[in-house]
């Protein structure tokens, strides 16, 4: 039986129990945690890993990632994302760099990160998120994992953007039924073409 390696921040953490529910013909394992920023996968990556692998006893053969979220998330007194568009794309290819030296023979996947209902927070005087910039930070991972060629995108905000509004349990998040069911099947999808 596979094992299967779901990491990412609280989009994961909406769909990660249905999909290790459906997918009977694997092994799933994922973190409590959640992996909020690049900078933050990054840093903690080797510490779930031990954890879940038992400190390298099971070896997992598809990593499946998001990052962006908390990447474009905008402090109320700043005009920028919290993480450059340089650092992004370098922590990506760091945060891949990371998995292979720990899961050498594993094939990864990177779900681009999902649209939100502007202004992409519950308290808009403290942050806000922009579809403008999760649109242009999709662009920056589709090039940098273009660029590293071994990686399957899975493209989770092309899923999200068709949902109902009654998908979305809040302006970011798809704590619903429906949007459970349509992002975990778009995982299962993709997890199911990448198990070898």
């Amino acid at each position: 039986m596979q094992n299967i390696l779901l990491l990412g921040d609280s989009i994961r953490q909406n769909y990660q129990s249905y999909v290790k529910e459906q997918l009977r013909e694997a092994n799933v394992f994922y973190p409590n945690d959640n992996g909020r920023s690049t900078q933050f996968t990054l840093l903690y990556f080797h510490r779930w890993w031990d954890i879940l692998s038992e400190g390298g006893k099971i070896q997992f053969d598809v990593v499946h990632f998001n990052c962006g979220l908390w990447d474009i998330l905008r402090l109320s007194n700043e005009n920028e994302p919290f993480t450059p568009e340089d650092i992004y794309r370098r922590m990506l290819t760091r945060i891949y760099e990371r998995i292979k030296f720990y899961c050498p023979d594993a094939k990864i996947v990177f779900a681009l990160t999902t649209s939100v209902i502007e202004p992409g927070y519950a308290y808009e005087e403290q942050a806000k998120r922009y579809n403008h910039d999760i649109e242009r930070y999709n662009r920056i991972a589709i090039e940098t994992f273009d660029n590293i060629q071994d990686v399957d995108i899975n493209d989770l905000h092309a899923v999200s953007i068709s949902l109902p509004h009654e998908a979305h349990s809040d302006f970011v998040h798809f704590e619903t039924d429906i949007g459970i069911k349509a992002l975990g099947n778009q995982v299962l999808d993709c997890l199911r073409r990448n198990m070898k």
